[in-house]
């Protein structure tokens, strides 16, 4: 259960290396032969799944986040058309015995809205089209090309990914980054976009085209994420900052718990909705404050983040005054909507205010702790007690974050808290941490663990444990690969 030797240093891997490009390239002359033309160029591309390491949903109210790539990803193939029809294709829909094949004319994409598109993926079996078909609709609402122009002959898109869906980390984000790379690069769009762009644009495709409440991490760690390395991206809205190396000698893998999530699910809506009806609590409260000190706020100090509250003023100041659970209809009659584009409170639903403004306000603080541990431990020589002790207060931080998703964001699942428990119960063997990752409720377990050949062999009894008491057949991510934007996509068949 080691990891996969690293990628060469002299060059970057080029996307007709990595997996699973090279199996998409098969299925298609196999299987698709009557829909891409061999005589014909082909594009394609790939994007990587990520392992969020820390951050996770603190992401939308500002908090630095470190994640990881992995090496699942999900490859495109793009072919043009010459009847201006959409057509989309999707492998693992096909594996799985289901409506696979998705059709459009260019022309309905054009003329449609978002909020229509947004009705017309909803239904059954159509929102995975969403995902891909929205990247074409959102460059052209954006004014980067042209989809009434004559020069938009049509697509077929085929995909296939290795990224499991519902394990939380980011097959929808893979998914469209794999495909607006393969876009822009058709569209010849690259010069006019950087990579933050492009992952805002990946954004807008999840928040305003499928529906969900997602902030900008998954994105951003799929096209610029780097191999073996943490991506630090300071959520504010999307500043990246240079990637967190490693510790000699130290890994991040993921174990899936094969409990699915879901980040349009209602808990994660919920707590989200909170963390902002929190932040605007606070907000009047800090106006209030000012007042009666003969200096009214106009401004927001938090300049819209949690994350840039004080964790001592935050408790000291500021959590005495929200409450427990607020219903939403009381929260808009006092306070009015909240700055959360993404959300909108729900007269009718009840939030715990409280305990989402705790998790959001420690998280950040958490994160920012985490990355100073792991620089300390970087800068000791491997192995020994003064590198060992960083390691262990970064892993006891990703233990508080844990219990944090549970009984605060309200996101946890039994299975994962197995998982953590038993990392904790090998941590002799190499194991320093371990939380639920990205928007929680089930998926995948993160993990701070050694090299070698000692902590595989704790991971693996881990994962036979599990498997024994839940009955769920884990699987472990244990590879790491580039992002999409250092890796491109490539035309092929076009002499």
């Amino acid at each position: 259960m080691s990891p996969p030797p690293s990628q060469s240093t002299n060059r970057p891997p080029g996307c007709l290396e990595l997996a699973p490009v090279p199996a998409l390239r098969r299925r298609i002359a196999a299987e698709l032969a009557a829909v891409f033309a061999a005589s014909r160029p082909m594009r394609l591309s790939r994007a990587p799944g990520r392992l969020d390491v820390m951050g996770g949903i603190a992401d939308y109210t500002g908090s630095l986040v470190c994640e990881a790539t992995l090496d699942r990803a999900a490859a495109l193939a793009l072919q043009e058309r010459h009847d201006r029809e959409l057509q989309v294709v999707s492998f693992n829909l096909l594996d799985d015995h289901l409506p696979f094949t998705f059709r459009m004319p260019v022309d309905a994409l054009a003329s449609a809205s978002a909020e229509s598109l947004r009705g017309d993926f909803a239904e059954p079996g159509r929102r995975w089209a969403g995902y891909i078909a929205g990247c074409l609709f959102i460059l052209h609402e954006q004014g980067l090309i042209d989809l009434r122009s004559s020069a938009v002959k049509g697509l077929n898109l085929a995909l296939y990914s290795t990224v499991p869906l519902g394990a939380g980390v980011s097959s929808s984000a893979a998914i469209e980054v794999a495909t607006m790379v393969n876009l822009v690069d058709h569209f010849s769009l690259r010069g006019r976009l950087d990579p933050m762009r492009l992952a805002a644009l990946c954004q807008q495709v999840e928040n305003r085209i499928v529906g969900a409440p997602c902030g900008i991490m998954d994105q951003v760690t799929a096209v610029s994420g780097r191999a073996g390395s943490l991506l630090r991206l300071l959520c504010q809205p999307h500043e990246l900052l240079p990637p967190l190396k490693l510790p000699p000698g130290i890994r991040v893998l993921g174990i899936n718990s094969r409990v699915k999530h879901s980040v349009g699910g209602g808990a994660y809506g919920r707590t989200r909705c909170a963390a902002f009806m929190g932040h605007r609590i606070i907000l009047e409260k800090m106006r209030q404050m000012g007042a009666a000190a003969g200096s009214p706020l106009v401004a927001d100090p938090m300049r819209g983040y949690l994350a840039n509250l004080d964790a001592n003023d935050y408790k000291r100041l500021f959590r005495p005054y929200l409450p427990e659970t607020m219903k939403g209809a009381d929260f808009l009659a006092r306070y009015g909507p909240t700055i959360d584009t993404a959300t909108a409170v729900q007269p009718d639903e009840e939030y715990h205010v409280q305990a989402a403004t705790d998790h959001h306000v420690l998280e950040a603080q958490r994160v920012r702790e985490f990355v100073r541990y792991l620089e300390e431990a970087a800068a000791q020589p491997p192995g020994t007690r003064e590198q060992g002790a960083p390691l262990d207060k970064a892993g006891h931080l990703m233990y508080a974050s844990h219990v944090s998703y549970t009984n605060k964001a309200m996101l946890g699942a039994d299975e994962c808290d197995l998982l953590v428990d038993l990392v904790r119960r090998h941590e002799p063997a190499g194991l320093y941490g371990a939380k639920i990752t990205g928007g929680g409720s089930g998926g995948t377990v993160a993990v701070l663990a050694d090299e070698g050949e000692k902590a595989d062999a704790a991971i693996a009894a881990i994962m036979k444990t599990y498997q024994q008491r839940t009955g769920h057949v884990p699987e472990a991510f244990l590879g790491s690969s580039p992002g999409a934007w250092e890796v491109g996509s490539i035309l092929t068949g076009s002499e």
